[in-house]
């Protein structure tokens, strides 16, 4: 009688190609990106009235008055909180989809990394924000009421220094972040390509009398995040892992 051993159904090989396609599917099965675009979208559409109505807070003691006409050179402390608040606020709603979404499909989502990301770029972008009201990078005019053209020359670094301290850059460095916890090539694509949209936006100086001066900029952030979130949605994978 001999002793045989019973054949191996998978080799070392099969095996590590397996791990690698059930690692690909729980990865695809993590992504909800739709939804963190969609939420972001919605609170760039609710800034529009912060930005609109408002009552100015002169914190900062920037604006100067003459002849019943009022100039503020920084922007209202207003937006800056709703910004800050509003941001906090979306980012743990999306950890809570994320989050819920686990559960529903029995995979782990190492979501934690954006989040905490997200929250400490909204910080900080708070931070700079107020420390560029006093050492401002950009060039302040002698006279806040003086209606002739200024030639400003700033270089690079400071254009960019301000152009990342605003929330829609502030967003899309977080969106880059979304894109390595998810290793959505797709969303790094996506991510990339609104951040030098919004950069090269806000870059453009604006000269306007007009209540609604910051419209296009909001509604052109709002509209690429609708897209992408609708695009993601309906594109995504319908790989489902499951439950053990």
């Amino acid at each position: 009688m001999t002793n045989e051993s019973a054949p191996q159904a998978d080799g070392p090989r099969e095996l590590l190609a397996a791990v690698r396609d059930l690692t690909r599917q729980v990865q695809v099965a993590q992504r909800g990106t739709w939804f963190a675009l969609l939420v972001l979208a919605v609170v760039t559409l609710a800034a529009i009235p912060v930005y609109r109505y408002a009552p100015y807070l002169d914190l900062f003691n920037t604006c100067r008055s003459r002849e019943q006409q009022t100039v503020c050179m920084q922007p209202n402390p207003a937006e800056l909180g709703y910004w800050t608040v509003a941001l906090v606020l979306a980012y743990v709603a999306i950890a809570g989809f994320y989050l819920r979404q686990s559960r529903r499909r029995g995979v782990g989502t190492p979501i934690r990394p954006y989040v905490l990301v997200g929250v400490a770029l909204a910080v900080l972008m708070a931070a700079v924000s107020i420390w560029l009201t006093f050492h401002p990078l950009l060039p302040v005019p002698a006279d806040p009421f003086s209606t002739d053209p200024v030639e400003i020359e700033v270089g690079p670094a400071a254009w960019l220094v301000n152009g990342l301290a605003s929330p829609v850059a502030v967003i899309a460095l977080a969106l880059l972040v979304l894109a390595w916890v998810e290793r959505n090539w797709a969303l790094l694509a996506y991510s990339l390509v609104y951040l030098v949209i919004v950069m090269v936006q806000g870059s453009q100086v604006i000269h306007s009398t007009s209540r609604w001066f910051f419209l296009p900029h909001l509604l052109l952030s709002a509209a690429l995040l609708l897209l992408g979130s609708a695009a993601f949605a309906l594109f995504r994978p319908r790989t489902e892992v499951p439950r053990r």
